[in-house]
């Protein structure tokens, strides 16, 4: 089962997050703000990305005889946050 199972870089994916976000250039005294923004950004994504990869080690973990598939369950999981 473990060969089935989804897992997410999330490093990499945090930092593909962060880099995707389109800002305007940033002014001197606005660049603390963006920082901020960026470091919000990175965390987010990548604290996602590690409950995603607990939710999936949790489910092939368990004895499971659940009639949703594991994406369904790992979305309603995540839903809860």
């Amino acid at each position: 089962m473990i060969e089935k199972q989804t897992q997410i870089n999330a490093e990499k994916f945090a930092y593909q997050f962060m880099n995707s976000l389109q800002r305007p250039e940033v002014q001197t005294e606005e660049m603390e703000t963006a920082a901020k923004e960026s470091l919000a950004a990175y965390l987010t994504a990548y604290y996602l990305a590690q409950r995603f990869n607990n939710l999936e080690n949790t489910f092939f973990e368990e004895n499971h005889q659940q009639r949703t598939s594991a994406y369904q369950r790992i979305l309603s999981e995540l839903n809860q946050y």
